[in-house]
């Protein structure tokens, strides 16, 4: 399950860890992430906006780091991508009232209704200012460190950084989550 979901994430790995050239990670990145988006698209006939907002992206880095010899854009990906979310999870706590969280576990519906607002709110506001300063952070690590450096950086922090968001955020709402005994009593 998990190389069928992650097939261009092992690809640039696995592509920078052999050749150590992050234009050619990227761009077969980019080149296997447009093979997902089409079979999915095929298969289950839909393709989520974030998705292909961040496969232009990555698109866009590839090309101006090719055209300009020069692995730095690749390296803002991150950084755009993270800012990108934390806006966007700003954007819809203000004009939607929708919370990161929920989303994040609605298929499990790991989370009560009785969730109040304010604690959601405050959720996702943690989330908003930990990818704010984590993008900056990654653009320090990018320009101050050996590439080597910043790839494992970004490899090791970005799951370390969405687990950690994840487990504060249920632990936050420890009160409101559904536990197996409840669900299973008639």
């Amino acid at each position: 399950m998990f190389l069928k979901e992650n097939y261009p994430i092992v690809g640039f790995i696995a592509v920078y860890l052999f050749t150590k050239n992050l234009i050619l990670a990227a761009a077969v990145w980019s080149g296997l992430t447009l093979v997902q988006m089409l079979v999915h698209y095929f298969t289950k006939k839909e393709l989520k906006k974030s998705h292909v907002a961040l496969f232009l992206l990555g698109l866009a880095l590839v090309a101006l780091a090719y055209y300009f010899d020069n692995d730095d854009f690749i390296k803002w990906k991150t950084s755009v991508a993270v800012w990108g979310g934390a806006l966007f999870i700003l954007i819809r706590q203000v004009f939607s009232k929708k919370y990161v969280i929920q989303d994040l576990t609605k298929s499990s519906g790991l989370i009560k209704d009785s969730a109040p607002e304010h604690l959601l709110a405050k959720i996702n506001w943690i989330w908003v200012v930990t990818l704010a300063a984590y993008g900056g952070l990654n653009l320090y690590v990018a320009f101050n460190f050996s590439t080597d450096f910043w790839f494992y950086f970004k490899l090791i922090s970005m799951f370390v950084l969405l687990f950690g968001l994840m487990i504060v955020s249920i632990v936050m709402l420890k009160e409101h989550i559904h536990l197996e005994e409840e669900q299973s009593k008639p």
